[in-house]
């Protein structure tokens, strides 16, 4: 079925947001200097009631979808996505077959009725063991020319294999899809698209993207017991820097048992996974990995003046005394952190926020903060997103134009109903334990950056990084000489694959 277009005139409130200038970045490499960290009021991640000046607005307005009043003559349109709890990091729930008490499967399962009867369809969702099976099926059916999906639910790498094989649409090419409205995620706009081109996208039918981002939580009982600053009023000051968690967390540790071997059984300053925060820190001190230039292309960015710097620090830090848990036994477990920070064994931790589901039940009380910044001059406070799902369009799609009027009107329809169930309710209602870790929230939220060295990138990018900096060597030099012709020609694969202009 083909429908016409037609605007609708509404009268919408511009969604005032947590921000101001941002640091200006150094590039390097002769290429012009990037936009992609300009982190901006148009680019924060639509959050209903956060000014610049970080005060609470008044919402007298939802902005509404401009979409046209049509039926669809019970359509199915058809999800494949993540079973449930199949990845701990993520919360992929975007269907429910009934209401049962639980304030979000209620906003889903309600959301999902609205937009069903409104337009005439049955969302269908189909379950893949994980998001690399959703891939797989997504991938195989698209290019045997099936019409099985309307909507793939795959990672965020996974995204762009196959929009370089030609199996996805462009998401600016589809009608009715409006990527300057709040319930798209515009980080995802502005630091994953190619010449501003985009081929994978978030928005608010699900919130895997929301639930991958990485805060810091801090154990008040512990934080009292040290005789230890307020970390919220060291943020508000713009003093949550690394030297300062340096200094708060290498007091902290404990050999609790007397053993002299540091392990799971003893106390710690600072609690994470190697492949978690060497480069969360770096991207939270406004370093990238893989920058964009003014037209919009990606190139190799690591190994600037202020690169370096901003790695060394990370290493002394995180590679100096006994004040840090980084480790897994011979099994690979590393999931010790569940029982450790809940248990009183550390003072700070940097996870996902997927993961404070965990902390509802822990006796004594704890904060959420960002990441901390490099130093006081860098403005902004920066917030990893890691690996996540979103939502990948196939090209074997049999209706562009229904696909968008659905689209925009379930991720229009969640922004109003699921998303403050989930942020206002779940995060900062039942999960934070104080008004101040709500203030912390917004920060977080308002300031996330992807990275693409390490979501398209990881094998030629990251994972490099990773093996040299757990083992302490600042051999940035060697690094970047290594490792920039392999990365700059995925990243020309990419670009080529793409036919986008480099």
């Amino acid at each position: 079925m083909k429908i016409s277009k037609k605007r609708i005139s509404v009268l919408f409130l511009a969604f005032l947001l947590i921000c101001s200038a941002v640091l200006p970045i150094l590039s390097c490499g002769g290429k012009p200097a990037d936009t992609d960290t300009n982190k901006n009021a148009e680019n924060q991640p639509g959050d209903n009631d956060v000014q610049n000046d970080g005060e609470k607005s008044n919402i007298t307005a939802i902005p509404e979808p401009e979409l046209p009043d049509i039926k669809f003559n019970g359509y199915k349109f058809r999800i494949i996505n993540t079973k449930p709890d199949a990845v701990t990091w993520l919360l992929t729930q975007i269907t429910a077959s009934e209401e049962t008490g639980d304030v979000f499967n209620d906003a889903v399962y309600r959301r999902n009725r609205i937009i069903e009867d409104r337009y005439d369809i049955e969302i269908f969702e189909i379950v893949a063991n994980d998001p690399g099976d959703a891939k797989t099926k997504g991938q195989k059916s698209a290019k045997s020319g099936s019409d099985d999906y309307d909507l793939i639910f795959a990672y965020i790498g996974d995204s762009l294999s196959m929009a370089q094989a030609g199996l996805l649409y462009e998401v600016n090419s589809i009608p009715y899809i409006d990527l300057t409205k709040p319930w798209w995620d515009k980080d995802v706009v502005n630091d994953l698209s190619f010449s501003h081109r985009l081929y994978g996208v978030a928005g608010d039918l699900c919130f895997a993207h929301y639930s991958a981002v990485m805060p810091m939580f801090f154990n008040k009982k512990m934080l009292s017991n040290f005789g230890l600053e307020s970390p919220y009023q060291l943020v508000r000051d713009g003093k949550w820097t690394l030297d300062k968690f340096a200094d708060m967390s290498k007091g902290a540790s404990v050999d609790l048992d007397g053993n002299g071997k540091w392990d799971q059984n003893d106390q710690y300053g600072f609690m994470s996974l190697n492949f978690l925060v060497y480069p969360s820190f770096m991207l939270s001190a406004g370093e990238k990995f893989v920058r964009k230039d003014a037209d919009d292309i990606p190139y190799f960015a690591a190994g600037s003046p202020r690169f370096v710097d901003v790695y060394e620090k990370i290493v002394d830090i995180l590679n100096a005394g006994d004040h840090r848990f980084f480790d897994a036994d011979a099994a690979g477990n590393h999931r010790f952190q569940d029982t450790m920070f809940p248990g009183n064994q550390v003072l700070f931790w940097h996870e996902l926020m997927n993961w404070s589901k965990i902390l509802r039940d822990m006796e004594s009380d704890f904060g959420i903060i960002p990441t901390p910044k490099y130093d006081e001059a860098q403005e902004l406070y920066y917030s990893r997103v890691f690996n996540a799902t979103m939502m990948a369009i196939p090209v074997t799609v049999s209706d562009i134009e229904r696909e968008g009027v659905i689209l925009e009107a379930l991720c229009a329809e969640s922004y109003k109903s699921v998303k403050p169930v989930y942020y206002d309710t779940m995060l900062k209602t039942k999960i934070s334990r104080d008004e101040e870790s709500g203030e912390m929230l917004d920060i977080i939220f308002s300031n996330r950056i992807y990275d693409m060295g390490y979501l398209y990138w990881e094998s030629s990018v990251l994972s490099p990084y990773i093996t040299m900096s757990k083992t302490g060597k600042k051999e940035v030099a060697s690094y970047v000489e290594k490792n920039q012709s392999k990365a700059s020609a995925a990243i020309d694969k990419a670009i080529n694959a793409l036919d986008v202009v480099s």
